[in-house]
């Protein structure tokens, strides 16, 4: 898989924001090729049951190989002049106004926000699907072609997608409760995430 070893250092790393999406457990001494295979299975396995989902839900789907993540553009950007600057091997910060919605692959909505929120994306603080939607496809980084991204140019202003990600890019094997201590999302999930963009400012 293109990528992997970026993508499963940050997943180690994720941790992810509001009541819903909180995962604060440490990682520490990770077997990273026992996790990699562990990883690997999951993703082919899931495989299939994504594109199948992509196919019957979606009305343009789009593939992202490096991601095996699918999405659809629902509304198109107004503006598409918001540039994702790289710093080092990381994007710089951006907040975003935004609203979302996450669901189960059987439709049922485990958060969604009412209103435009407030956030900050690049700051380890979302899950890495989430994260990734906002970047571009593709960059160069000291002549090396990355591909962290899932969109051509990475979300724009006004932009709406929906998309379908695998569950190592979501909560993996950690399934979610919420208050009352009932499950929300079940461990191995692959989760579906609409969001649409209303302002876009990079930080400093």
């Amino acid at each position: 898989m293109k990528n992997f070893k970026i993508l499963l250092i940050a997943l180690m790393a994720v941790v992810s924001v509001s009541s819903c999406m909180k995962n604060d457990d440490p990682t520490p001494g990770i077997d990273y090729e026992k996790e990699r295979a562990r990883i690997d299975s999951t993703l082919r396995a899931q495989k299939p049951i994504i594109a199948e989902w992509a196919q019957e839900n979606f009305e343009n789907p789009v593939y992202n190989d490096s991601l095996q993540m699918w999405y659809e553009v629902i509304t198109p950007a107004i503006d598409e002049s918001f540039e994702y600057v790289l710093s080092g091997y990381s994007f710089v910060p951006v907040r975003a106004d935004v609203k979302y919605k996450g669901e189960l692959l059987d439709g049922k909505v485990f958060d969604e926000t009412t209103s435009t929120s407030e956030m900050t994306i690049g700051r380890g603080q979302w899950l890495q699907a989430f994260e990734r939607a906002f970047w571009p496809k593709q960059v160069t980084i000291a002549g090396v072609d990355y591909f962290p991204g899932l969109t051509p140019k990475g979300l724009q202003k006004g932009q709406k997608i929906r998309f379908v990600a695998p569950s190592p890019w979501c909560y993996d094997n950690k399934e979610q409760k919420d208050k009352d201590g009932k499950v929300k999302i079940p461990a191995n999930s692959p989760l579906v995430f609409t969001i649409e963009v209303s302002n876009l400012v990079r930080m400093n």
